[in-house]
């Protein structure tokens, strides 16, 4: 018992100069302590970073993702093809070039429809890293959007059981869409000068032609026709070029 007791009032004697208070300075003198203390030291500014010389030059790729489609939607094939090359040292021209067709046939309603698909914008890169040698991509950016489809309808029945089923069908013709849309994505150096990068797209429908008479099942590379609105995924696997690289030193 009594070591207990010796040791409990050691350690309190130790702690004693950390809790207690210096009287021996006058009032003002605590007073303004106590204002220093409260105010506390200006804290050092921080350093912006700069950002670093990444790779440039121009990527060609391929959407992956499109191959998946059929996957989710056998009555929808896809091609898509990228373009990206720097126009700064942290801003992107990007394009991508694709086609779509759609074919089903079902008990009511037969359709067909084939069409391409371009896109064109800006990305700017936000991802700024200490590290060298990392070429990494935070992106964010806006496209313009352009289909021209043609489809048909080559049967449309409807049943009646009282005056009978009527028939109609919807020759071939052709229209097009625009939208816009606002990409968020990251792009990865995975090997020297292969990127990959997967890009979530928010499409905006600005209009859409002659589209009253047979409504679109899909418009190729904005997605379902009859939405104002659709969120879109692309998952691209590409090379660049490099061009206007710093040499290293």
């Amino acid at each position: 018992m009594l070591r207990y007791t010796c040791t409990s009032l050691l350690f309190l004697a130790l702690l004693s100069p950390v809790f207690a208070q210096d009287y021996t300075q006058s009032q003002s003198e605590r007073e303004q302590q106590n204002i220093e203390d409260q105010e506390g030291t200006p804290r050092a500014k921080k350093e912006k970073i700069p950002y670093p010389d990444k790779k440039r030059g121009t990527e060609l790729g391929i959407d992956i993702s499109r191959f998946l489609l059929p996957v989710f939607d056998e009555d929808r094939f896809a091609l898509e093809a990228h373009i990206r090359t720097n126009i700064g040292k942290r801003t992107f021209f990007a394009g991508a070039l694709g086609s779509e067709t759609v074919s089903f046939d079902d008990k009511s309603y037969t359709y067909e429809s084939t069409g391409f698909f371009a896109r064109a914008g800006i990305d700017y890169d936000i991802f700024v890293v200490e590290d060298a040698g990392n070429n990494d991509n935070i992106l964010i950016g806006l496209r313009y959007g352009y289909a021209l489809q043609e489809h048909e309808s080559g049967s449309i029945t409807i049943e009646d059981g009282y005056w009978g089923d009527y028939h109609s069908s919807v020759s071939p013709y052709t229209f097009s869409t625009h939208w816009v849309e606002a990409i968020f994505g990251l792009r990865s150096e995975v090997l020297n000068n292969f990127y990959m990068s997967w890009m979530i797209h928010l499409k905006l429908k600005i209009s859409s032609g002659n589209s009253e008479l047979l409504e679109p099942y899909a418009v190729p590379g904005y997605g379902n026709g009859s939405n104002a609105f659709n969120l879109g995924f692309s998952y691209v696997v590409g090379y660049q070029i490099p061009w206007g690289n710093k040499k290293a030193k």
